[in-house]
This record gives structure tokens, sequence and C-alpha cells, in this order.
């Protein structure tokens, strides 16, 4: 993981319980550490079920742990010096000469008493601002097309990558363009990083 600093903040305001006031706390989103990877543990220990945080929670130490080039982006969400949420960002490798580039969006996760507070929003939209910033052409991600749709994630976009394995839920992987990227005429395979190069991950 990348020991850059904070990437962006952003403040989220709650009542009080006396519901006289509103006291303001602070979420920092920022570029995660390898000494964070015991909180972002918990984080992922406590938003999935038993079968999937043990699977999550091993993507997330490989991911913390491999090197590639470009890098493995992962950020982190934090009150009071606490870590709330985590996503994770990898690089594609195109099986062509498009000149494309793109990254995955896997895994996300948010503390459960943090869910439906825009935690998970917030490093969406600020990972896809880093990607767009470094000049990537297009994200991919794999999950809840409903939920992902809203940041602009397109299934048309998706069909033009093809993952390495087979999907289990087709409909779920969608994409989208970063820049001004020409899109393939027709769909291109890709390779992942070590960390998702797993069947059982798709």
């Amino acid at each position: 993981m990348s020991s850059r600093n904070t990437e962006g903040r952003f403040d989220e305001q709650e009542r009080t319980n006396s519901g006289n006031g509103r006291k303001i706390k602070m979420i920092t989103i920022r570029r995660a550490q390898e000494t964070d990877l015991g909180s972002i543990q918990k984080v992922i220990e406590t938003a999935f079920s038993d079968e999937e945080n043990k699977v999550i929670m091993n993507l997330a130490q490989e991911l913390s742990k491999e090197t590639t080039s470009p890098s493995i982006k992962s950020l982190i969400a934090e009150v009071d010096n606490q870590v709330i949420g985590y996503v994770s960002y990898s690089p594609i490798f195109l099986k062509s000469s498009s000149g494309i580039s793109g990254y995955i969006l896997a895994p996300l996760a948010v503390s459960p008493e943090h869910q439906k507070q825009g935690i998970g929003s917030n490093l969406i939209k600020s990972g896809i601002d880093m990607l767009t910033k470094e000049g990537v052409g297009v994200l991919l991600v794999y999950g809840d097309p409903d939920y992902y749709g809203r940041f602009g994630f397109k299934e048309e976009i998706g069909r033009l990558f093809v993952p390495p394995y087979p999907l289990k839920y087709p409909f779920g992987w969608t994409g989208m363009k970063l820049n001004a990227t020409a899109t393939p005429n027709t769909p291109i395979k890709f390779e992942c990083v070590a960390a998702l190069s797993k069947p059982d991950l798709w």
C-alpha cells in the first residue's frame, strides 16, 4: 500500500443527542499505509458475513503486499483516527495494443455502524477523482449495478472488457470512462493482479 498523505476530506453533520445543536464529525479520506492493514481487516470482518469476510480479508492482505506497475491504490476513511471504510483499486493489463489504461474497484467495505452515511460513496468518488487525475482511462467494477450505476458505471462499457474468468453474475460487471479514452471496437480480454487472479472471486 502507498504511504502518500491525505487525498481529500469532507465534513458530515450529525445531530447531538439533545437535538438542540449539531456537532461536526470530520471524516478523512486518505491513501492507506501498510500499518493500516489491521484496522482494515477489522472493518472487513464486521462488514461481511462469516463466509465472505475471510475471503475479503485475505484479498485485502494480498493487495497490500503485491507490487505492480501501475501500482495498486487503496483508500481508507477515518473518523477520530478510527478506520471506518476501505476501498482498493488495482490495475488491469489488456491483451492488446489499444493503449487504454484501466483499473478495477475491489473490494469496498464500510463498518456497519457507519453504513448509509455516504462513506462508501465518498471512497468511490475519491478514487474516481484520483484515477482521473492520473490519466487512467477506464474503471471497472463487479457488484450491484443499481448501486454503482449512480456513479456512472454502465453495462455497455463493462461488456468491452472481458474478465480473466467466467462471471457468476454477468449483470454485475460494469465500467465507466474516466478520460477521453477511445473504447475498443470489439471486446478485449485483460489480466488482473495476482490477488484477483482467482476464479472464486468472479
